[in-house]
């Protein structure tokens, strides 16, 4: 079938992942929308509709980037905003304020659900939140965003990343996992390189993962676990499907689910469904996705 492909966006890697999600989010209030899917590769990669070049995939973004940077989702006016720490209160003005955002209050349910509070009463937020410390989720997304230029773009789409940015990561990218750093000194005093064209249209892809409230803690699309010792999730599949079909296919493929809906993967396209560590450090909570792994494919 033939298509745009996207040599950089990998579907064993999150990030690529997340990315590839990201152009379809962008494309989402247009008529002409691109449908998604996966190479028949040993790795996989992204997809979409030959009527979708690389160029008008960056064009696209580009605008998008700028509606979604001064969005009150991505800069919350009030206390601790920008790290999502937001009182009882605060989290029904956000939700609100999201509400009227447009294309990018979609976010905000990804990120943080209402009566979801940690043990200190601010908002938990969702699983896929890889901060700490001194990091500020939402001011590094925003950041991101409004300086991912269109080489970085260009060189996320077509690969091979480079690693040459110092502008922030979420840290989405499998080879932030240390277990990959393979060196002669420790790598954590090492200053972080990395790839915000990938990293921008990751953050728009963040928004097709709902975020609810469970019993003891936020519960989030796609992950499994406990927050300290969790999985991601997702499938990668060969039919070409709309943004609402990825939408259910993200839901069906969730971890937890997967024991129902095996008979139906073949008939829906999915291929391989793939599952990483969620990791947490033991000082300050800093989350990485570990090596991937199939958990389910369909020969």
């Amino acid at each position: 079938m033939s298509g745009t492909l996207l040599e950089g966006l990998e579907g064993t890697n999150p990030l690529g992942f997340f990315a590839a999600l990201g152009i379809q989010v962008a494309f989402a209030s247009e008529s002409e929308q691109p449908r998604l899917w996966w190479s028949d590769d040993v790795t996989p990669r992204a997809v979409v509709d030959v009527d979708f070049s690389i160029d008008r995939i960056v064009d696209q973004a580009l605008e998008v980037f700028v509606q979604w940077k001064d969005s009150p989702v991505m800069v919350p006016k009030m206390e601790k905003g920008d790290e999502l720490k937001l009182s009882s209160a605060d989290l029904r003005t956000y939700l609100d304020q999201a509400r009227n955002s447009d294309s990018v209050g979609i976010l905000a349910t990804a990120l943080v659900a209402e009566g979801s509070l940690d043990n200190q009463g601010v908002s938990k937020p969702t699983d896929l939140y890889f901060t700490a410390g001194q990091q500020k989720f939402l001011k590094m997304a925003q950041d991101i965003l409004e300086r991912a230029s269109r080489e970085d773009l260009l060189t996320g789409l077509e690969g091979q990343w480079k690693y040459e940015s110092k502008l922030p990561s979420l840290m989405w990218d499998i080879t932030d996992d240390r277990d990959y750093a393979l060196s002669a000194k420790d790598p954590s005093t090492d200053k972080k390189l990395t790839n915000p064209g990938p990293e921008a249209l990751a953050v728009l892809g963040l928004s097709l993962h709902p975020v609810f409230a469970g019993r003891n803690r936020t519960l989030t699309q796609g992950c499994s676990g406990s927050w300290k010792a969790g999985y991601y999730s997702w499938p990668v599949w060969s039919k070409p499907a709309s943004l609402n079909a990825v939408r259910s296919l993200l839901a069906h493929a969730c971890e937890p689910m997967l024991a129902s809906r095996y008979r139906w993967f073949r008939s829906w396209g999915v291929e391989k469904v793939f599952r990483s560590p969620i990791r947490r450090s033991n000082q300050g909570g800093y989350g990485t996705f570990g090596p991937p792994e199939v958990i389910w494919q369909a020969s």
